[in-house]
């Protein structure tokens, strides 16, 4: 295929941002658009319609293997990571990156693998930086990187992650970017060029797509080091990419994160530890109380020991109640707020 392809990314905001986006396209666009909206997993897949109704192109979910069209919308499926191949689309579960299945960066780094120069990456409305990293392969590549303007996105730290690591071409609200879409679709892309991150492009393209040998996890590892981190998803060891403009991670089962998204997670692991231990001192108080209640402890000590039983695992219950609600609300739970077994 001759031409541009057009990559764009979104996240929190983003059916409205890209439904204002993709009107703007006319009909007779020379390019196909491929478009990852993060999404769960379980979600029906209503973006093809919603973005159908908005857009003057044919807007459609590829099946796997597709072969894509100029001039054609894309959209990924729930659950699949889409990656550009040479001529087709690649549906995928592989690993999630940045806790997303359809991620942004997998999108972004294949297409870069695949067209090089002739790729347009466009980082919309999000949080947290997915799409940076991808940003940089388009760019590593000879492509063009595109943000919109933070300032009146919904969620600017997508777009802003952009701009602080990458060297961005465009920066323009939503209602400038058809025009620079048109314009840019009618350019003729720069000769492809060798850079110095090919093979780490292509050796996590080949992760997303669930393939990965002994001889590229090789290749990767003398592009990493240990981090001394273990990854939230499978708790196998964090290997940091020797990347100094952005850090990253991976792990052997090909888990990929962000710092900015691993710190997120590890909150949600402590806090999912927190409400574990919780339950476990709420229910370790429960049944000595159970005990006592029923006379099954016929000495004096030893109901002594289940009254000291009882009161410890409730006191460790408040203890670890406070430390959970000053983790998700920033303060300590009110006086009488339920946080122990006794309260229940």
């Amino acid at each position: 295929m001759s031409g541009r392809i057009f990559v764009i990314g979104a996240s929190h905001g983003g059916i409205d941002a890209l439904q204002q986006l993709v009107r703007q396209l006319p009909a007779s666009f020379p390019a196909p658009v491929f478009i990852v909206q993060h999404i769960g997993a379980a979600s029906p897949s209503m973006l093809p319609v919603i973005l159908g109704k908005a857009a003057r192109l044919p807007v459609t979910q590829p099946h796997n293997l597709e072969i894509f069209e100029k001039g054609r919308i894309y959209v990924a499926p729930p659950d699949h990571h889409m990656l550009v191949r040479q001529g087709y689309l690649r549906l995928s579960q592989g690993p999630r990156e940045n806790h997303c299945r359809p991620a942004i960066d997998p999108l972004f780094r294949s297409a870069s693998n695949a067209y090089g120069p002739a790729v347009v990456g466009v980082v919309l409305t999000g949080h947290l930086d997915d799409g940076t990293d991808g940003l940089m392969a388009i760019k590593d590549r000879g492509g063009i990187a595109v943000v919109q303007e933070p300032s009146e996105a919904l969620a600017p730290s997508m777009p802003r992650s952009g701009l602080a690591h990458v060297c961005i071409d465009h920066c323009c609200k939503l209602g400038e970017m058809g025009e620079l879409f048109v314009s840019l679709a009618n350019d003729d892309p720069d000769t492809p060029v060798s850079g110095d991150y090919d093979e780490l492009i292509r050796i996590e393209t080949r992760i997303a797509e669930g393939i990965l040998d002994t001889a590229d996890w090789a290749l990767f590892e003398r592009m990493s080091a240990p981090s001394g981190l273990n990854c939230p998803e499978c708790t196998s060891a964090l290997f940091e990419l020797r990347d100094r403009r952005m850090m990253r991670f991976r792990c052997r089962a090909g888990h990929a994160f962000s710092a900015l998204c691993l710190l997120g997670e590890q909150q949600r692991s402590r806090d999912n530890h927190l409400a574990a231990l919780f339950g476990l001192l709420n229910e370790e108080a429960a049944l000595a109380r159970r005990l006592l209640n029923a006379r099954l402890a016929q000495r004096i000590d030893t109901d002594v020991a289940l009254h000291e039983r009882i009161g410890g695992a409730e006191r460790e219950a408040t203890q670890v109640w406070q430390w959970l609600c000053a983790s998700e609300r920033g303060a300590s739970p009110p006086d009488g707020q339920p946080g122990s077994a006794s309260a229940r």
